[in-house]
């Protein structure tokens, strides 16, 4: 129920914001200044209505502790270490597969130029 209530207040800024943001299309500026304060506005809400409403804490507290405090704990294989997430073992195994799909799909299609061994690079004259 606490995802709803912070969640909802925030969605209803970011529709409206959007309607409004795509009611004035043709003009890139007006575009632009409407899709930056509709952003704002959402994290003003999101600060001021729901950390307040919800966690019942005061907006300060959560930004001097950030909106996420993430910690990881147990291997470093698993948790990627000093490297972060995006180093551990499960995020390179399928780094690696879809690799290997995507090439064949690429080589399946065609898409692949054959590596010519023995080609030397010559610059334009």
């Amino acid at each position: 129920m606490r995802l709803l209530k912070q969640l909802v207040p925030v969605a209803l800024v970011a529709f409206a914001g959007g309607a409004i943001v795509g009611a004035v299309q043709g003009n890139p500026l007006l575009t632009l200044l409407l899709g930056v304060a509709t952003a704002v506005l959402a994290v003003f809400v999101y600060a001021r209505v729901v950390v307040r409403w919800s966690e019942r804490r005061a907006p300060v507290e959560a930004a001097t502790q950030g909106l996420l405090h993430g910690v990881a704990s147990g291997p470093a294989l698993l948790t990627g270490g000093g490297f972060g997430p995006e180093g551990n073992l499960y995020a390179v195994v399928f780094g690696l597969l879809l690799t290997v799909v995507f090439m064949w799909l690429a080589r399946r299609r065609g898409n692949v130029v054959p590596f010519r061994r023995g080609a030397t690079a010559t610059l334009p004259q």
